[in-house]
């Protein structure tokens, strides 16, 4: 896997984040749990599609390392089109669904989600030009979704 200095910063920031377990308040949960990153203007264009998916697959593995002896929970993550953000959280299985507000399908892959954030946003010359996005305000928002148990 090549390496990204960005990305290997973004981990060893988020890696050992202590998550927060709420099963009485799912809104709580999602925030304290929640991670957002977005490259600098100015950082190096060395974001892969392949080594986001890395990273992601990474952070997920150390919560799963972290959540010994825990209820499950379910990571997620998804691209926010209008913070330009790729963003993950956590929220306790027992509450059934994720915390958004809005239609999700969470039956998007890994790769669509970096993919959609690498190239549709963060190193699109054309991001936010009308038309230039392929978001539909209509349509659900796409958000990959783990079961992390022990």
């Amino acid at each position: 896997m090549p390496s990204s200095l960005t990305l290997d910063r973004w981990l060893s920031m988020a890696r050992d984040d202590v998550v927060a377990i709420d099963a009485a308040d799912i809104l709580h949960e999602a925030q304290a749990n929640m991670w957002s990153f977005s490259p600098h203007d100015d950082a190096p264009q060395d974001i892969s599609t392949a080594g986001l998916v890395h990273f992601i697959t990474q952070i997920m593995a150390a919560r799963q390392q972290q959540l010994t002896a825990q209820p499950p929970m379910l990571f997620y993550c998804w691209h926010d089109a209008q913070a330009r953000q790729l963003r993950f959280s956590l929220v306790s299985a027992t509450h059934g669904r994720l915390p958004f507000g809005c239609a999700t399908n969470p039956a998007a892959t890994l790769r669509a989600i970096a993919e959609r954030v690498v190239h549709g946003d963060w190193y699109n010359p054309q991001w936010g030009a009308l038309g230039a996005d392929d978001t539909e305000p209509d349509s659900a928002l796409p958000v990959f979704v783990a079961l992390l148990q022990n």
